[in-house]
């Protein structure tokens, strides 16, 4: 019993540990706001590409997963609706716009890949990567340019596919998908680029898992009375997926043969917040609802690293 919980501590305590870190920093005010967009930008930019680079560059593309493809799609499509439903009972303010798109999606790149490589390995993020494959086709074509109409804002199918394609976390995907079918995966791994550039790839990815729980708890911020406001959608999306995610990660991994990995892969993407970019689509002429946004953001967050916590503790514990 003794080793469990030392077990337990050991794989989540980093967790807690960095999020405070973040939050301490940002009150001893060590690192500004200016000073954090920057670090986003490197994950971003740079750090989560050489990841999924590296993941998608060696992953065993099974034809298995081409159902978990459609899975992720139709609960992305579904939480949509559920959204649209509970915005038609939402009484008018600044939560009835936002709440569709507070119900769908999911923060796979900020915080997915830190939390389950923290715990699994960053070595293994390829496996929860394969449920964010489709999930970002998702989020470019359906969710953004739905969340920018609802505010009024026009964007044109080529404009999306220039923002799709721009991506560098798209694009190094698309790049290490492309190697892998086409059989140069391993015969670049042997060449003295390949030799340079996959090692360094490896560092660069084992500094994404910090520095994302570190921005997540720099940017966490709560007000008493919006997390009261915000309540009904955490708990409501919250149960729901929680529910849907013990449910499905074994229930899929032994009807498709899957590794095992795969079920705290897919438990750990369904709790996730939804995606951190839905303040950026809010005009400025909607303040109230950005700052819903970000409420239900920060607090779906507490909730998710929670779930995985005590979801940790209860498989070591087995």
């Amino acid at each position: 019993m003794d080793g469990q919980i030392f077990q337990t501590i050991e794989v989540t305590a980093p967790v807690i540990l960095l999020i405070g870190l973040g939050m301490i920093l940002r009150h001893k005010k060590i690192i500004t706001t200016a000073g954090l967009a920057e670090i986003k930008q490197l994950i971003v930019s740079v750090a989560l590409p050489a990841v999924f680079f590296r993941a998608f560059l060696s992953m065993d593309l099974d034809s298995r997963f081409t159902t978990l493809y459609g899975l992720v799609l139709v609960i992305c499509f579904a939480l949509l609706l559920l959204g649209y439903l509970m915005r038609s009972v939402t009484p008018a303010g600044p939560a009835r716009e936002t709440v569709p798109f507070l119900m769908t999606g999911f923060e796979f790149g900020m915080l997915g890949i830190s939390l389950f490589g923290t715990v699994w390995g960053m070595e293994n993020v390829g496996v929860i990567s394969i449920l964010g494959l489709p999930h970002e086709f998702f989020i470019w074509f359906v969710f953004v340019t739905v969340l920018a109409r609802n505010y009024g804002i026009r964007q044109s199918f080529s404009a999306t596919m220039r923002s799709f394609t721009g991506s560098p976390i798209i694009l190094a995907i698309l790049s290490g998908i492309t190697l892998n079918l086409t059989g140069l995966a391993t015969p670049i791994s042997q060449t003295l680029a390949g030799r340079a550039l996959l090692p360094t790839f490896e560092l660069v990815g084992s500094i994404v898992g910090p520095l994302i729980l570190f921005v997540i708890g720099h940017g966490l911020r709560f007000r008493r009375r919006a997390i009261q406001a915000a309540a009904p959608v955490i708990m409501v999306r919250g149960t729901l997926m929680v529910i849907l995610a013990l449910v499905l990660g074994p229930a899929l991994t032994g009807l498709l043969d899957l590794p095992p990995l795969f079920s705290p892969a897919l438990f750990t993407f369904l709790i996730l917040p939804p995606p951190y970019v839905i303040p950026l689509y809010i005009p400025e002429s909607a303040a109230e609802d950005s700052e819903y946004a970000t409420t239900v953001l920060s607090g779906y967050t507490v909730f998710t690293i929670a779930a995985f916590i005590i979801y940790v503790t209860l498989r070591s514990a087995v």
